[in-house]
């Protein structure tokens, strides 16, 4: 399958993406660019956008009390792959993959296995970090990735807006 597909699959039931972070460590803040992005872009009743920095244990009661069947958590992550290279699959299965790599490993295999206790099928697309040194602004890969993933997200979620209006 591919990326497109993937997040077709994931964003067309009630999802709710969170982006995570922080805006002082440059391409670390790409999960909260690309969220800050989807709100000023997108409405819809089936996604909620959540920016929870690089806290997202103190969101992850609430995120597993909301309306939603899936939990879509866009975060930087720092592997063997080039800046910009894109991951995606299911929390749960990426545990290897994030060893060691995402910046906030502890808090986010911690609540992906509490979203997954109440019910949601926890979700990572994770771009690939140059520089997470003290600063602000993506690299120029990140922030190409992350502009691409914004466009797919934006086109998916407007083509779910137009299906569910014409079911009406």
């Amino acid at each position: 399958m591919s990326l497109v597909t993937d997040i077709m699959g994931v964003v067309k039931e009630k999802t709710c993406i969170v982006g995570m972070g922080n805006y002082l460590r440059k391409d670390d803040a790409v999960g909260l660019y690309l969220v800050d992005e989807l709100q000023s872009k997108v409405s819809s009743d089936q996604v909620l956008l959540l920016n929870v920095e690089d806290i997202i244990e103190s969101y992850v009661f609430k995120i597993a009390e909301l309306d939603c069947e899936n939990v879509l958590i866009i975060d930087a992550v720092k592997s063997t792959t080039s800046p910009g290279s894109i991951i995606f699959g299911r929390l749960t299965n990426c545990g290897e993959e994030l060893n060691g790599y995402s910046t906030h490993q502890l808090s986010l295999t911690l609540c992906g296995k509490i979203l997954e206790e109440s019910g949601k099928k926890t979700y990572l697309l994770g771009v690939e970090a140059g520089d997470t040194d003290f600063g602000q602004g993506l690299s120029e890969d990140v922030k190409q990735s992350a502009d691409l993933l914004k466009d797919i997200i934006v086109e998916i979620i407007s083509s779910n807006n137009k299906e569910y209006v014409y079911k009406q």
